[in-house]
């Protein structure tokens, strides 16, 4: 009904192709339920009309434009809308819900008259913008230009024979708003998780690397520019999307001999994770911060980097390290890329974890709205430089 929380290019992608995604069906579906009900203004109708091959019942919710005391459809993809098709394929025979059936006749306006109708019809169905390109609020001529594009349909309701009154039962009523309030807030909350935006996985900076400056054999110390943090699934009413949390509070150093890494540990200050630039408490808990304030990090095994690193080209290797969460420790396979960069050293890396083996319990509040996946993935891009170092995270 409103552009929010979508984006105009995330509307469109839901439609790429003149066709619906999954998602977009998925809120076909809900919307026509909604629209059924009829608690919404009575422009917003589910419009019933034979499939042209299958000729099973077919519906779509649709918002309606009034102009001068008559209703009109408008399909926002134009004519590759597939209602469009089936309407003409019924001869323009279709019944319209609003709380109740209505049988209409939907009369192909022409196109010299479509204009207006078109503006007006962006004007009252917001998620109609993003796929009409032009302006609502530009003149009636600029919408002359695309009307051949976009057929427009007025709504004839079709007399019938008259039907006694029905008794009203106004608990029925009461049931039906709960019920949908209860759905919409649902949705809401599912929307919500679904569209907050998530971080990229960090990685290796953009763009073309300085000429290595520095030794590549010594001690490297993680210094500003390094980040840490934790990517886990979330998923609600069956809409998923990302939960990242990410913390520039990171200490440690690497020596690297002989062409390998020998050693490594880092420290992250775990109380100082942010989800979305935000403390979460909750996942404060479920890391028990207050007692564990500070996770570890140790190389198990030295890690060979090629010869190809000392001249300044990004290499990809595997290792094995010692994670310790929670006052938990257990080894772990990463995968990292590195890369000199002047006088700096760059990796980029992510190890997966599973939460019940460090004694990790989701956060509570999710109940029947929600949850988070058993498992995660640590992320991190640490930049080093030979001599210089972080103050240490408090433990």
């Amino acid at each position: 009904m409103t552009t929010w929380p979508f984006t105009s290019g995330r509307l469109r992608a839901m439609y790429a192709g003149g066709r619906g995604v999954a998602t977009a069906r998925r809120f076909s579906r809900l919307w026509a339920a909604v629209f059924d009900l009829g608690l919404l203004p009575r422009r917003w109708v589910t419009l019933e009309v034979p499939g042209r091959r299958s000729g099973r019942l077919t519906r779509f919710p649709l918002g309606m434009a009034d102009l001068s005391g008559r209703w009109y459809l408008v399909p926002m993809l134009g004519e590759r809308c597939n209602w469009v098709q089936n309407v003409r394929a019924a001869g323009g025979r279709a019944t319209l819900r609003h709380r109740r059936a209505v049988p209409a006749r939907l009369v192909e306006v022409p196109v010299g008259e479509r204009a207006p109708v078109i503006k007006r019809y962006l004007e009252q169905v917001p998620g109609a913008r993003p796929h009409i390109p032009v302006d609502r609020r530009a003149p009636v001529a600029d919408f002359e230009a695309i009307a051949p594009r976009y057929p427009v349909f007025r709504v004839a309701p079709l007399a019938g024979p008259g039907r006694p009154a029905r008794k009203r039962h106004w608990w029925r009523w009461i049931t039906v708003s709960v019920v949908a309030l209860v759905l919409l807030v649902v949705l809401a909350v599912g929307l919500f998780i679904k569209l907050q935006p998530s971080p990229a996985p960090l990685a290796l900076p953009e763009g073309a690397a300085r000429p290595p400056a520095a030794p590549v054999s010594g001690t490297w110390n993680a210094t500003a520019g390094s980040v840490v943090g934790f990517r886990v699934r979330e998923s609600a009413l069956g809409f998923s999307n990302d939960v990242v949390g990410r913390t520039d509070r990171v200490t440690g150093a690497i020596t690297v001999s002989g062409g390998r890494v020998t050693a490594a540990t880092f420290r992250i200050d775990l109380a100082a994770i942010t989800v979305n630039g935000k403390t979460q408490p909750q996942f404060a808990r479920s890391l028990d911060t207050a007692g564990h304030p500070v996770a570890t990090f140790t190389l198990a095994r030295p890690v060979t980097l090629g010869p190809a690193f000392a001249s300044g080209a990004p290499v990809t290797v595997t290792g094995i390290g010692d994670l310790t969460l929670r006052g938990v420790s257990h080894l772990v396979t990463f995968t990292i890329t590195g890369r000199r960069d002047g006088t700096a050293l760059e990796a980029a890396g992510s190890i997966p974890v599973t939460f019940s083996a460090w004694g990790i319990k989701g956060p509570a509040g999710f109940s029947f709205l929600g949850s988070l996946a058993n498992r995660g993935v640590a992320e991190f891009l640490i930049v080093l430089r030979h001599g210089t170092a972080l103050p240490e995270a408090a433990s």
